[in-house]
């Protein structure tokens, strides 16, 4: 009985894992490197990129559960609000969001 336990409370954690990683993440390393990566590392191809104290992807990433919201609403904190992201839409940040999740460091 206890094994059983065991698969169920496994298959519980990959579940809560792959709800909170919805979206596509090949758009969202799309959406990423198109508008993300002039300021922050957003992978392994541009490792020294970031701009002084933002936060790295992989950081996000290790930290999903600090950054989530402030990834979703990335839009209204500074220095994001100053500038013109009004293309990204709220499917865009889910997808955003995924790629985040799907980051391990190199």
């Amino acid at each position: 009985m206890a094994g059983v336990q065991a698969i169920l409370f496994l298959a519980l954690l990959l579940a809560a894992k792959a709800a909170g990683a919805a979206g596509d993440v090949e758009h969202g390393q799309r959406v990423a490197e198109k508008w993300c990566a002039r300021c922050h590392v957003v992978g392994v191809a541009k490792p020294f990129g970031g701009i002084d104290s933002t936060p790295s992807f992989f950081l996000m990433s290790d930290q999903l559960d600090r950054y989530r919201q402030r990834v979703g609403t990335f839009k209204d904190r500074r220095p994001h609000k100053a500038l013109d992201f009004d293309q990204i839409s709220k499917d865009d940040i889910d997808h955003l969001l995924a790629y985040i999740a799907s980051l391990e460091r190199p």
